[in-house]
């Protein structure tokens, strides 16, 4: 999971939306980075790896969505995994940090990226089983 930090925005504002969807007990790294005019971009990551700690996130993530979102997350699990079985979401920031969560198709959002463990590990696999777990029925 990462968020930028462009110039323009406050550090810790950003955080704070990033620390929204995350569990207590992970870390937040931080690296330097330079935009395409060599402006100054920090990028705020933090992995989850322990399963319980992904299960926490994945809770958080679905009772604290908005009205609607849930559901709007099902009709769109196609297009958000690659053929490496990764799950792409964007949250808004500026909503996070309020407290809410609500997808978004804005680059300037935090960014999830799930590895859905398929067997066999193709791309329609991991689609199957993301419509179950969420609870929706493919087309």
């Amino acid at each position: 999971m990462n968020a930028f930090v462009h110039a323009t925005e406050d550090e810790q504002r950003v955080l704070s939306a990033l620390r929204t969807l995350l569990p207590e007990e992970v870390e937040v790294h931080q690296s330097k980075l330079k935009g395409h005019h060599g402006n100054p971009i920090l990028n705020l990551e933090a992995k989850v790896g322990q399963r319980k700690l992904l299960r926490e996130l994945w809770q958080h993530v679905s009772t604290e969505l908005h009205a609607g979102e849930l559901e709007k997350l099902g009709k769109i699990i196609p297009e958000r995994v690659d053929e490496n079985c990764f799950f792409y979401l964007r949250f808004n920031k500026q909503l996070a940090h309020a407290g809410e969560l609500a997808l978004t198709d804005s680059g300037d959002a935090i960014h999830l990226r799930l590895k859905v463990t398929a067997y066999p590990a193709r791309r329609e696999v991991a689609v199957k089983l993301l419509e179950k777990f969420i609870g929706v029925e493919s087309g």
